[in-house]
């Protein structure tokens, strides 16, 4: 997101409130020393977007843990980095021999590219809700091709990727929140609820399984290996487009495809499979916004470590670029909305925010928050941030504080006129490394354009 408004560039500057905009700042005061959440581990900030002007801010600059709200930032550089569009390939290989009498002699490969998307037709069907790419499409196409059995094992290639399995920083017993990462992964590298140990060896036992009901018999046992080059491509399959994989990870709050993601983004436009490199996309991500490097902590793509920091006003001004940026839509649609779906399924039901509000949840033992849009009975695009941290944070305090807040602001009727034409602003920041591997990329040609 590149873009950003002028008027929200100048958030900061401290605007002067109208009376109108006072009064709903009072309330949202009260709302929050009601439900004891009004301390300094709280940070605040709201904006309405069509009158560029601040409705209120409290703690806004202080770096707070933002737990999912991170996948705010992975959904912005996922899309200025590939677009809505991409899609994720998985390749089956086999041995460069004929096929004879319905036997193919040698090893299947399946070497994955960093879908998080790739599963069993059942399990799309039970857990991501979407259509993308399965293990039944290859044993169609080898059945296609009228292999009957293969005399050999399915091996799975995982080296698209580092064989970290879970976020560097992460507390112990979060990576129960994550299956394993992996360049090749199936059903997420959940079995039965469960984090699989070798996740390229279960995704090859479930192309082994999809072959065997397809009635393709496979002799060996399935395992991990890397695609020799004398390797003959059968199928490439690609995932759902992005902006359907967004809308999973963003509405269920899906720690395994943020962080599939981040590796995806390092790989692609530094070269390097891992999280670092991940993260060093959207730090260039953030600094084209304008975000000033002290003001934030990148460790992960999904939220997951308590070590993460964002401000509340950054988070808003990461909603604002957003709202400028071609695939807009996008973001928008990928947020939960309240009373209706995802994370927000249960929460501000009959109120003015249940199906109005889009936003992002984010849960840890330290923070409770919420981060997104809400549009005012006077039409009006707000965006708001709310960051509860604390040692023991109330998930029911918290919680009530955030909705109370949201469901005023889709009531209330804002002052200030309606901007008319904002001029967008292009944010400079380095990016020498980024040119030298990729040049062509469309994430730096957004940044670099006059």
């Amino acid at each position: 997101m590149v873009l950003c408004l002028v008027a929200l560039a100048a958030a900061g500057a401290g605007l002067r409130p109208a009376p109108a905009a006072a009064s709903i700042s009072s309330r949202i005061s009260s709302i929050l020393h009601k439900h004891h959440v009004a301390g300094r581990s709280t940070g605040v900030y709201v904006w309405d977007f069509d009158a560029a002007r601040q409705v209120f801010a409290r703690h806004a600059d202080i770096r707070l843990a933002p737990a999912s709200n991170m996948k705010l930032v992975t959904t912005s550089t996922a899309l200025d980095g590939w677009g809505p569009e991409h899609r994720f390939k998985t390749e089956l290989y086999g041995p460069d021999v004929p096929v004879y009498g319905g036997v193919l002699y040698g090893d299947l490969y399946l070497k994955g590219f960093g879908d998080p998307s790739l599963s069993t037709l059942s399990y799309q069907r039970q857990e991501l809700h979407l259509t993308t790419a399965s293990f039944e499409s290859f044993a169609k196409r080898l059945h296609t091709l009228k292999v009957r059995k293969v005399k050999g094992r399915v091996l799975g290639d995982e080296t698209w990727f580092d064989k970290q399995r879970t976020g560097p920083s992460w507390k112990p017993g979060l990576q129960l929140e994550c299956g394993p990462l992996s360049a090749l992964s199936g059903n997420e590298g959940l079995k039965d609820g469960n984090r699989v140990k070798d996740p390229a060896t279960y995704a090859a036992r479930l192309l082994t399984e999809a072959l065997r009901a397809k009635g393709i018999k496979v002799t060996g046992k399935p395992g991990a290996g890397q695609l020799p080059e004398t390797a003959r491509l059968l199928k490439r399959q690609f995932s759902a487009p992005l902006r359907k994989l967004l809308k999973h990870m963003d509405k269920e709050s899906d720690n395994f495809f943020a962080e599939m993601l981040l590796k995806g983004l390092g790989k692609d436009f530094f070269e390097e499979g891992n999280t670092q490199a991940g993260l060093e996309v959207s730090r260039a991500n953030l600094a084209a916004i304008g975000l000033d490097p002290a003001s934030y902590r990148l460790l992960d793509g999904s939220g997951l470590s308590y070590q993460d920091r964002l401000t509340a006003r950054d988070l808003v001004r990461i909603l604002g670029a957003a709202r400028q940026d071609v695939d807009s839509g996008d973001y928008y649609d990928a947020l939960a909305i309240a009373g209706e779906d995802g994370t927000l399924e249960d929460r501000m039901r009959g109120t003015a925010a249940a199906g109005n509000a889009h936003a992002k949840t984010g849960t840890l033992n330290i923070a409770v928050c919420l981060s997104g849009y809400v549009t005012s009975a006077n039409e009006r695009r707000v965006g708001y941030s709310i960051l509860v941290n604390g040692g023991s944070v109330s998930w029911a305090n918290a919680t009530a504080a955030q909705d109370d807040i949201v469901e005023m602001l889709a009531a209330a009727t804002l002052s200030g006129a309606r901007q008319i034409r904002v001029t967008p602003v292009l944010r400079q920041h380095p990016l020498s490394a980024f040119e030298a591997v990729n040049p062509v990329g469309s994430f730096l040609q957004a940044i670099v354009q006059p």
